[in-house]
């Protein structure tokens, strides 16, 4: 059994890592104070940049499906040799998730391609572009999503949800083994740590951007309003399962 760290130890790195941050965004701070104006209009050339770019935007996103079109399709060409094949098993279901992660990650770039490529459009030609693009990946997306669900369930027929239902989460989590959901738990928990460590070195280059003028205050209201959803829903939903726990247990 590993000993408990030492609490000196402990103190004396939390003390060190405040101030070192602390002493980094004042550094910041007072280079972006200097830099002044120089810094605004860099961001202004920044932002008329990255608008002129357009539909280009939404270029990555096509590059994604494709990529995990051919994962989806190389899995399911291994789902006939799956059952009696082990290795054909694993590599079907690896190609299979890789084809979820990249179709997943293909839906958020879709968001941000339209954020910022559609506030270049006008009503023209390109606005009809735009629709079109906008259309076509999010087809291609919840189709190639279903399909390779529906490709999964070959390889594991215990697996319950319908991609199309709002209640496809829920019913794939509860078709899980307890091995699963314990992986499940240790993916979110993992995720929530990235989260929690990002959320406050975003929030910190906000406010110093917005001090110097470079972004509206709504950013911060904006990401410190999404941290604390994170972090309240999780505390609550720990604090009801604990104390639902032991009402049952009264």
């Amino acid at each position: 059994m590993k000993k408990e760290r030492s609490s000196k130890g402990i103190y004396a790195r939390f003390a060190i890592i405040i101030l070192v941050c602390a002493a980094l965004g004042g550094v910041a701070g007072f280079f972006a104070a200097m830099a002044g104006k120089n810094l605004l209009e860099a961001s202004v050339h920044l932002n008329g940049a990255l608008i002129s770019l357009g539909l280009w935007w939404f270029v990555p996103g096509y590059v994604l499906l494709v990529v995990s079109t051919i994962y989806y399709l190389r899995g399911k060409a291994l789902l006939p040799r799956a059952e009696a094949d082990d290795d054909a098993f694993e590599e079907a279901d690896r190609r299979l998730c890789l084809a979820l992660i990249l179709s997943g990650a293909a839906m958020v770039w879709l968001f941000i391609a339209l954020g910022i490529g559609g506030q270049k459009i006008t009503v023209s030609m390109e606005s009809v572009l735009l629709v079109g693009s906008l259309v076509v990946q999010l087809v291609w997306v919840v189709a190639l999503q279903a399909l390779t669900v529906k490709a999964t369930k070959v390889i594991h027929p215990e697996k319950k949800g319908n991609v199309f239902d709002s209640k496809f989460q829920k019913d794939w989590y509860r078709s899980c083994d307890e091995a699963e959901q314990q992986q499940i738990g240790q993916c979110s928990y993992f995720s929530f740590r990235v989260m929690g460590t990002l959320f406050p070195i975003v929030m910190v280059v906000l406010f110093i951007l917005a001090n110097n003028g470079m972004v509206q205050p709504g950013w911060i209201l904006l990401v410190g309003g999404l941290w604390m959803v994170q972090l309240m829903t999780y505390q609550c939903m720990a604090y009801i399962l604990d104390h639902g726990k032991k009402k049952r247990r009264a």
